[in-house]
This record gives structure tokens, sequence and C-alpha cells, in this order.
């Protein structure tokens, strides 16, 4: 539709027109006459490449007359076109028509000021009545972030990398020469980056630039707006030359202009109309093109978004079919849709998770059981209901659930209800499911609040999002969060929590020898935030739906094996206590030796932790053990641990050691004295460290018998004899010189082997044992009949080597004769009288 600004500007000139007068500044550059061919028509002004560019005047047969900006011969910057009736527009053009700030007058003295597209206002200075504010709804301004969100017009720059654009070095050399003869069209014709640039500065050549200036905030995020403010952004220093309050219309103050002219006053009354649900108004309106469809208050609040606000369905539609755009924004970032989900998800209606750290955060009003509540409460449902399908209609009209952001992404609004058909119908539409919430409120994605929804509909909105999510293993800003469990450790009385002094002497002892365990030659697992898996491993409700959500997480290939706050998605599933998830975390993946970073060393160190234990009955804690066990978990593998600046490595049975002894009042008060809770707990401690110290034991033995059994005895023997003999130099050293095989040193009752001294068995030299208590329990309980058993065993090897060695010496002749033979046989004889009495004595008993 040709604008008037078009017909007073005229047609560009065709192959260098008629000049005259003409200042030669640059190719056919310079000031000049052309006459159109009617009567009057003529423009004075600047030229450049044959067109009209830069300042000049207009003059038309009507007798209108425009002063302002041409570029390349359009009318293109701030002008003012003046009628013979006396009316007259102040304002910013753009290709021939008003695009941007600008005041039309009457002769009257009303005046239209506002945004302008076209012959029509897009955004009014005036705010309309009722308008839709998220300042409404304090509930929501916590995802606000103006920091991060805020945008500010530039000058807009080359997509394209530099480096892209040395071939050819000159991009002059694009077209042929003469090439702009062919079209006059800016928009149509294919121009070089080297030509606007000399056609910008030949325009902006007598510009006045500030010396300093702030950043201009975007401020409506809507396409058609930021082109705007970009286009006024561009032409901010020629402003001043036509209006000279342009900065207020771009505020939306419009306080000293005179009374509102029609446009103003239909435009109103078309947001007004659309509120009310006048739907023969608007169409009046409309069909009169009294106003634009698009038309929004100072605030950015459209018919659209009244319409919407107040479900009128059908005047929704007449609006859509005249061309209102469905995605149009407030500039708080609103969209009609955005508005229509804030006001269907009331924050009574959000899940209390995990993920959020809101478990009991969100609470529902009370409300009386009177007559007046139940009509009221169906008067809700029905407009809930009405609510829903003005969603429905805006989706089917092609409104975009990814346009406002403020607050945050709508999707988080149907998962955080806990409402699966509107997850799925903003799934099918487009939706995107990579949106986070403010770094403030942790960078959380649907994805990780869904992996917290308890119920069957977390269930389900699992489903639908990990059909379009791609990174299953987005990790949420959190990474400097501890975990809940592990902050603090509160004591069961004020004995338990004195300070200073160590529950354990830590030697730095170098923990199991490698032979004994396998090492993890993995990768480093990585640390970061909180993935859905962790999340859904954190959860302590319904195990079976944590299962679940766990399960197509796992099968659509999310990573069981990195970390956050030191624990793996199976440690988390430990520590809540659900073993369903263990179970399914073990069968897709998880590695149960993997290295934690945090309080707990391993998953085995996770089971048998004191922090956890209120989780499990003794029997599941026994049971947890055994399932990691069968599933490969290493009880030798090693485990760091550390008391002020000492260390030590030991195993998860030292770990299971450490964690008892801080707890001073059940571990170290006599039995009785304890209450009868205390009595329990203490039992439930005792059998697990009995259980693993057993696990323990069998795992070493099972090791040490794949290795030479002489070779590892006489390892042993020869580590006692080194302590007995420490304070003898010589002798220490002769035998550190011998080779020996290395082996575990633990105690062979509770299966200690750091912050304990050991000593070894006396008789056999096989097992160790760290106090006098562990040494009678292991002697009754199994040592007597393995040591006796070894005993007879070396005898035997004892008697078979001192034969071998006297058969060598009688070969090489070394008889003993005289009285030292004599006595030798008088001492055998002695012997074989005492070996018969001990065989008779054997016989009577």
């Amino acid at each position: 539709m040709a604008t008037d600004a078009g017909r007073a500007a005229g047609q560009p000139v065709a192959g260098g027109g008629e000049e005259a007068g003409a200042t030669a500044c640059g190719p056919c550059g310079g000031r000049g006459l052309l006459c159109g061919p009617g009567a009057g028509e003529r423009y004075v002004g600047q030229f450049y490449m044959d067109h009209r560019h830069g300042k000049g005047i207009c003059y038309q047969p009507d007798g209108s007359k425009f002063t302002g900006a041409f570029y390349l011969g359009h009318v293109e910057g701030y002008g003012t076109l003046e009628w013979k009736d006396g009316k007259k527009f102040q304002g910013l053009y753009k290709c021939d028509e008003r695009f941007g700030p600008g005041i039309e007058s009457y002769p009257d003295g009303c005046q239209d000021v506002g945004l302008w597209h076209g012959n029509h206002l897009i955004k009014l200075c005036a705010e309309v009545p009722g308008y839709f504010s998220v300042l409404d709804y304090p509930e929501h301004c916590r995802y606000i972030d103006d920091r991060s969100q805020r945008k500010y017009i530039s000058v807009k720059e080359d997509p394209f990398l530099h480096s892209y654009k040395h071939l050819p070095f000159d991009d002059k050399d694009i077209f042929p020469e003469g090439v702009f003869a062919y079209s006059h069209n800016t928009d149509h014709l294919a121009l070089t980056h080297s030509f606007l640039e000399e056609c910008d500065a030949w325009y902006f050549q007598n510009t006045t630039k500030l010396p300093e200036e702030d950043h201009w905030p975007v401020a409506n995020v809507t396409p058609l707006l930021v082109r705007m403010q970009m286009h006024a952004y561009k032409h901010r220093h020629c402003q001043v030359e036509f209006i000279s309050d342009i900065n207020l219309i771009l505020n939306g103050i419009r306080s000293s202009h005179g009374p509102s002219g029609p446009r103003e006053l239909a435009a109103e009354h078309l947001i007004q109309k659309a509120a009310r649900g006048d739907f023969d108004g608007v169409y009046a309106i409309l069909r009169n093109e009294l106003a634009h469809p698009d038309v929004a208050d100072r605030h950015g609040y459209t018919a659209l978004a009244a319409a919407a606000v107040h479900s009128h369905n059908d005047v929704i539609n007449l609006l859509l079919d005249s061309g209102a755009d469905v995605n149009k924004c407030s500039d708080e970032g609103l969209s009609a849709l955005s508005m229509c989900f804030i006001l269907y998800y009331p924050e009574e209606s959000f899940k209390g998770n995990i993920a959020e750290r809101n478990l009991h955060s969100y609470k529902r009003s009370e409300q009386s059981e009177s007559s007046e509540t139940v009509v009221g409460a169906e008067g809700i449902i029905l407009k809930q209901q009405k609510r829903w399908e003005t969603i429905q209609l805006l989706l089917r009209r092609g409104a975009d659930p990814n346009v406002a952001w403020v607050p945050p992404h709508i999707l988080f609004f149907a998962v955080k209800a806990a409402d699966a058909e509107a997850v799925k119908l903003l799934v099918e539409r487009g939706a995107r499911t990579d949106v986070r919430l403010p770094s403030k409120l942790g960078g959380l994605t649907p994805l990780h609040i869904a992996a917290s929804i308890p119920g069957e509909e977390g269930v389900q909105i699992m489903q639908y999002l990990l059909n379009s999510v791609l990174d299953l293993d987005a990790r949420a800003e959190d990474g400097n969060e501890v975990y809940g469990p592990d902050k603090i450790h509160q004591p069961q009385d004020k004995e338990a929590n004195l300070s200073g002094g160590v529950t354990l002497q830590l030697k730095n002892e170098a923990g199991p020898p490698q032979q004994y365990f396998s090492s993890n030659s993995g990768p480093v697992p990585e640390e970061g935030g909180r993935s859905a898996l962790h999340i859904a491993c954190e959860r302590e409700d319904n195990s079976e739906h944590a299962r679940d959500v766990i399960r197509l997480l796992l099968m659509h290939k999310a990573n069981p094996n990195i970390l956050w706050s030191g624990h793996s998605p199976l440690s988390l599933a430990i520590a809540s206590g659900n073993d369903l998830a263990v179970v399914e975390l073990l069968k897709h993946g998880a590695d149960p030796n993997l290295t934690l970073s945090g309080v707990v060393k391993n998953a085995l160190c996770a089971a048998v932790s004191t922090t956890y234990e209120q989780q499990r009955t003794t029997a599941q804690r026994i049971a947890l053990v055994d399932k990691l066990l069968e599933a490969g978990a290493d009880i030798l593998a090693p485990v760091t641990l550390q008391e002020g600046q000492k260390k030590a490595v030991g195993t998860a049975v030292d770990f299971a050691y450490y964690k008892y002894y801080q707890d001073r009042r059940i571990a170290n008060t006599p039995y009785h004295i304890l209450s009868a809770s205390e009595q329990e707990v203490f039992q439930t401690r005792q059998a697990l460290l009995e259980h693993i110290t057993a696990k323990l034991r069998e795992r070493v033995i099972l090791k040490e018998k794949e290795w030479d059994q002489e070779e590892l005895r006489r390892s042993k023997k020869l580590d006692s004899v080194i302590h007995a003999c420490v304070s003898k130099m010589k002798e220490r050293s002769h035998h550190v010189e011998e080779v020996r095989l290395p082996f575990f040193k633990y105690c062979y009752q509770c299966g200690r082997s750091v912050g304990v001294q050991l000593s070894p068995c006396m008789r056999c030299h096989e097992v160790f044992t760290c106090s006098e208590t562990c040494r009678r329990k292991s002697w009754n309980e199994r040592h007597r009949h393995e040591c006796l058993g070894l005993l007879e065993k070396c005898t035997g090897e004892t008697v078979l080597s001192v034969s071998t060695a006297e058969c060598k010496k009688n070969i090489i002749g070394k008889k003993k004769n005289g009285r030292e033979g004599k006595e030798e046989k008088r001492g055998r004889k002695k012997s074989k009288v005492r070996m018969g009495g001990r065989d008779h004595q054997r016989k009577n008993d």
C-alpha cells in the first residue's frame, strides 16, 4: 500500500536524470534539482550515485511538501510531511513508510503520538486501564533475571567471519560494472558491504555525533519492534533537527503533547473492546481500518492479549484473521500465550519437588467448607476450562511456545504443575526442552524438574520430554552445592559433639597392595552440577515411580557415572534408600567401583556409612552390601581416609569403622548404659561390621590362594621377624635385603588395617590382630583350628627338611663319634622314652 510519504517522495532517478547546478563530490554526488513529470513536482537536495541521497525537499502537485532525509531514492530517516490543510507528520521513515516514533498533528490541536508502522500507530504512549503485568503476580517475579536477560541495541554486524571476506579481496569486483543501472530498488538489489558503507558515509557526513552516550536497552523483544528500535538507533544523531522530544516518545511519555487524536482514540477503544469481548465493536474498528490489529498501549498490551486474558475466543479469531501477530510480546516479554499460562497455573498448582529444593514450600490456601465456597469452586473450574481452551486455540493458530522467556519458559509451568497433557501439547508444538531457569535459581532445565515430580504424572512427563531432549546429561548450575545429608553430621548427644582428638590414629598406611584389587583404569568421572539422573536417584518418595524415571533415563543412554557433590547416581540411590534404583543402575552400567570425591569414597562406603543408615533395616543393609559385591564391587579397593593433616589408605571396612567411631556415644559407652533405641543402633552397626569383615576376610583368603603358598608364608614370617627384631639393626637390615612377596596386613578379626597396631600370631605367623580382644575372639571363633592345622603342616615339612639334611651330612662323611656321639645317642633314647610316654598318655586320654 503506497503511503503519503511515498507519494511525496516521487520516483527515483532512472539512469542519471536531470540535474541542475550539481556540485561534484564523488561519482555523481552533490546537490541539485530534479523536476518530475507532473506540474509542480520537484526535488531539491543531495544526490549520490544518481539517487536522491541525503537531505532534501520534495514538492508535490497537491501542495504537500516533504522535508527530510532520503537514502538511495527512498524516504528514509527523520522528516516532516506537511499537507495543504494544515495537517503535519513529524517522525522516522524507512523505505517510504513511517517506521518508528512520530507525531501527527491536526489543525484542531489534537495529536496522535507513538510508534508508527505505515499509516497506523503500532504502539501508544498512553496506558490502557487493566493491562496485564507480571508485577501483579509477585510469586513469578523471582524468575526474572534482569542482568542475564537484558539486551541492548547495537549496530548490526556482519555475521560472517572476516576470513571469509578475503576472497575476493575487494567486494566491488563481485558485480560487473554498471550493474546499478538495471535496478534502483535498493530492497531488491544485491548491494555489497563496501557500497553500503560508502552510502552510509555520504548520508551521515554532516551529522554531529554525541561524545558520550549510553547503550539503548531493547524495550520490546518482538522482532518488528526490535527492527524499529535498531532503525531509530541508527538515526539517533539526526532526530534533533526534526523532533526535539523523540526520547520521550520512545520512553512512552506523552504529557507534553496535545489531546489524543482520532487514531489514538480508536486504538484505545480497540484494546478495551477486545478485553470486554465486544465482537461487533472490534469488528467495526478493524473493518474501517481505524486502528492496526497489533496496536498496543505504552506497556505493549495488545488487543489480542486483552482478549486472550479474558478468554474471548471469538475476538481472538477475529484479530488473528485481521492480521494480528499471535507472537507479539509486551514490554515485559510476555506473549498472549504466556499470559494465559500465568493465569492457568497459579503457584498453588505447582508440585513440590527436590530439584528446586521446595518439597514443602507450595502451600494451598485454606478454604471454608460453605455453600459459597462450593459455588466459587465450580466457577473457578469453569474459568480454568475456558482458559485451557484459549491456550489450545492460540497454539492451533500458530502461537510459538518459545517466544516469551519472562517469567520462565511456559514449559516450566506445565512440568511444575505435573500436567502431562499440557507438556505433551507443548512438545508437539515445538517447545524447546533445553531452556533453563535463571542462574540464581540453579539453572534447572524442564528435564531436571520432571525427574523430581512425584507420582505417575512424573513418569509420563519424562516420557514426553525424552522424545525431544538432546542432552540427557545437562548439568544444573549447582556444582558447588553439598548433598543435604552430608552437610552436617548431627551427633547423638553433646558428648559426640566434642571436637579435638581424632578417632583413628592414622600412620600414612599405604593400603592393600595392588595385587589384591583390580585397578580402575577408566576415565576420570566428570564433576559438575546435578543431572536429571542425579535428581531422580536423590528422590525419597515412591521408590517404584523413581525407579521408572531412572529406567527411562538409562534406556535413553543417560550417563550413570558422572559426579555431583562427590556423589554418583548409584551412591545417591544408596543414600536415599531406593534399592530398586540400585538394581536398575547396576543393570545399565553403573560402576560400583567408581571413585567418588565427596564424603563417601565409593558405593560400598555409601552402603556402610552411618549417615544413611536410617533408610534401611539391618537385613536390608547387609543385603545391599551383598548386592554390590555380586555386581563386582571390590571390597579391597583403596579408600583414602583423612583426619586433619593426616592421611591413610585403607578399605571399605576401615571407612565403616571410621564412621562408626565418629558417634562416640554408641562406640564408647558401655552397652548397659545405652538406651533401648541406642542399643538397637549398636546391634545394627555391629552386625553390619561383622558382615563386611567376613566378606573382606573371604576376599583376602580367596585372593591369596592364587599365589605360591610357601613364598607367601615365608614373606609373612619374615615380616614378623622384622618387627620382632626392629631394635637390632643388623638383623633387620639382613632380612630387609631378602625379597618378600607383598601381602595385605589387616586384623584377622575386625578387618581394620588403618589406625591400628597389628601383631602376628606367635604360633603360625600367618594372621595379624590389632588388640588382645581381637586376638582372643579370633582364636576362639576360627583361628584355633586354622593355626593347629598350619602347625602340623609346617612340622611335617620341617621334619622332612631335617631328614634330608642329615642324609646329606652322612653322604659327605660328617659323622659324630666319641662322647658327643654317645651323648647324642643317649639324648635320642631319652627322646624316644618321652615320646613313648606321650603316646601312651594320648591313648589313655
